[in-house]
């Protein structure tokens, strides 16, 4: 109960009225109190609204623009994107004749500055050669092990018990 009224006299039950209020409630109150829903009704849209516009492109010119997939769409799983068959997303995840699974090096590049700066090509003023390093390529060859394939997926090297050792290939 209020102890003073807006303009300064004492409160007093006749002239303060405190029966009632408001409270949150899905159903009717009771007595003097009034109700408010918890729950709103939607008035809109959450979140952001996906528009077929000219700032935007669909994925396939004949699938659904803004197509809510129920499933991921993900390699080697989704036969339909945005509701049109596609065969795709049905391939293995890389090309095998491209993947290297051991990091080699067959060759390497060289830039010889420290030769030319040995051979007086670089002006110390000007800070330019005057005669360009060179660039040499070196190949070490072929590392056939180190480039496994299906039928051969690598090497095996052992010894018999005689001078020489052996290699082998390991079976695909």
């Amino acid at each position: 109960m209020a102890t003073a009224q807006t303009n300064g006299s004492p409160s007093t039950s006749v002239s303060a009225d405190n029966n009632g209020g408001t409270i949150k409630a899905n159903g009717t109150g009771s007595g003097t109190f009034a109700t408010s829903k918890t729950a709103q009704n939607k008035t809109g849209v959450f979140g952001s609204t996906v528009v077929d516009n000219n700032t935007a492109d669909k994925a396939l010119s004949a699938g659904t623009f803004a197509y809510n997939n129920s499933r991921p769409v993900a390699k080697k799983t989704s036969s339909t994107i945005s509701g049109v068959a596609n065969s795709v997303l049905k391939s293995g995840a890389s090309d095998p004749n491209r993947r290297k699974s051991i990091h080699k090096i067959e060759s390497i590049s060289t830039r010889k500055v420290a030769t030319a700066i040995r051979a007086g090509n670089w002006n110390i003023y000007t800070g330019k050669f005057t005669s360009g390093p060179t660039v040499t390529n070196d190949s070490f060859g072929n590392d056939n092990a180190a480039s496994p394939t299906s039928n051969v997926p690598g090497e095996l090297t052992y010894r018999t018990g005689a001078k020489v050792p052996v290699n082998d290939d390991y079976q695909g």
